[in-house]
């Protein structure tokens, strides 16, 4: 009966921490928990302590000479020059409405029909700006269609129904399927390639609701791909990276021949038993200790890879998450599965000290989900799978060339003309 009733009073701690979890999410934390380290609360700004930066790229220059006193029109001595900056918006925004006379003539020779351009089958056709508009409007800007089709009639006065939204896209997807496959081979051809997954609704599901992300650790060329299951062989689809940045998920295990956990992970799991009320005083006494101990740990080696590891601190810092992931009476349920999964994955956590410049977290895939999530939440995913393949494609390429060259990716992405 005892060993049925600590079995009992283990599985009701877990579950008890598990409903905490699930309320805290759904409702939020209504308490402040004073032992764990809070984040500063940012300074308030003074509205004139902002200075805009110095522009590099002058449009106009106006002169405003001065020749008598404003106040009392007298004569003005000892005069100089003072210079500032205007930056604005030209808002008087008109649609372009070109007129295409294109001459057609029979050969004499061969009998066929020339013409000085290619003729659409259609009296009126969208150019290749406002396609690409669109393209941005839906990914960088994260707009819905109804969205993207009210910008354009308020701003431009330019009308486009929902139906040739969705075949821009489509088409823009299927031009940029090369740009797509090169940034593959370029995020797994660097030293790390971080993955992550979140949730992606489709409506007409064939294959999953879930997108997956992929990004080198040497620069932020991302490839997203959407409508998929949470299984192992999407990884197979995106492609293996030489070494592999992920969370200790299920799909990732023997998915990589080198494998990098990230820390933030145990961490956050830590820091949400450190938070959590469910547990009596002498348990929460062994979890902040626990919490502590990883935490500062995790700081010292992120400190220490800033100016390098020697022999000495690499089995000093072996040995100490050793210690720590020593199971205790005292451990409560969660505890204990996490300390076990640290002692199992050991030598994942530690693989940073094999291969240069390798991160121990994982925020450069969280960041890049970030972006989809918030558009997930305005346009509620796709409605096909071909939407999702369309928009895990346009995402791909719009999204690393900003996110590559945040000054100039609007000028290359309309560089980008079909072959």
């Amino acid at each position: 009966m005892e060993d049925q009733n600590k079995e009992q009073g283990q599985k009701i701690e877990s579950l008890a921490f598990q409903f905490e979890q699930i309320r805290n999410k759904f409702f939020g934390k209504k308490t402040i928990i004073n032992h764990l380290a809070l984040k500063k609360e940012k300074k308030k700004r003074d509205t004139f302590s902002y200075q805009r930066p110095l522009p590099k790229q002058i449009t106009e220059v106006k002169l405003h000479p001065l020749k008598i006193c404003v106040h009392c029109h007298g004569e003005l001595g000892k005069k100089s020059v003072r210079v500032f900056f205007e930056e604005d918006i030209p808002l008087s925004l008109q649609k372009l409405v070109i007129k295409h006379k294109v001459e057609v003539g029979d050969c004499k020779f061969c009998q066929r029909q020339s013409a000085g351009r290619h003729i659409p089958s259609k009296k009126v056709v969208l150019g290749e700006n406002v396609k690409k508009y669109v393209c941005v409007l839906s990914i960088a800007n994260r707009l819905s269609h109804t969205q993207i089709q009210g910008h354009l009639k308020d701003v431009w006065n330019f009308d486009i129904s929902i139906g040739e939204i969705g075949n821009i896209l489509q088409t823009e997807a299927d031009n940029l399927r090369p740009e797509y496959e090169a940034l593959k081979q370029s995020v797994l051809a660097q030293m790390g390639t971080h993955y992550d997954e979140t949730s992606w609704d489709v409506q007409k599901e064939e294959q999953g609701k879930f997108a997956w992300v992929a990004t080198g650790t040497e620069n932020n060329d991302t490839v997203f791909s959407l409508g998929r299951s949470r299984g192992k062989g999407n990884i197979e689809d995106i492609g293996k990276g030489k070494v592999g940045i992920s969370d200790d998920y299920g799909a990732y295990k023997n998915s990589f021949d080198n494998h990098q956990l990230y820390w933030a992970h145990p961490q956050r799991k830590l820091r949400d038993l450190a938070g959590s009320k469910e547990f009596g005083l002498r348990k929460k006494k062994q979890i902040l200790t626990t919490y502590r101990s990883f935490s500062n740990l995790y700081q010292n080696i992120r400190q220490k890879l800033k100016t390098g590891l020697s022999p000495y601190l690499k089995t000093r810092f072996q040995n100490i998450f050793h210690q720590i992931s020593q199971p205790h009476n005292l451990d409560p349920t969660p505890l204990a599965k996490l300390k076990i999964s640290l002692q199992k994955n050991k030598q994942k956590y530690f693989t940073f000290l094999k291969f240069p410049n390798i991160p121990l977290d994982n925020n450069k895939a969280e960041r890049a989900l970030r972006h989809l999530v918030i558009k997930r939440k305005i346009s509620f995913g796709s409605k096909t799978q071909r939407g999702a393949d369309t928009t895990g494609i346009l995402a791909s390429v719009i999204m690393s060339l900003k996110w590559n060259d945040p000054q100039n990716w609007f000028k290359k992405y309309l560089a980008l003309r079909p072959n």
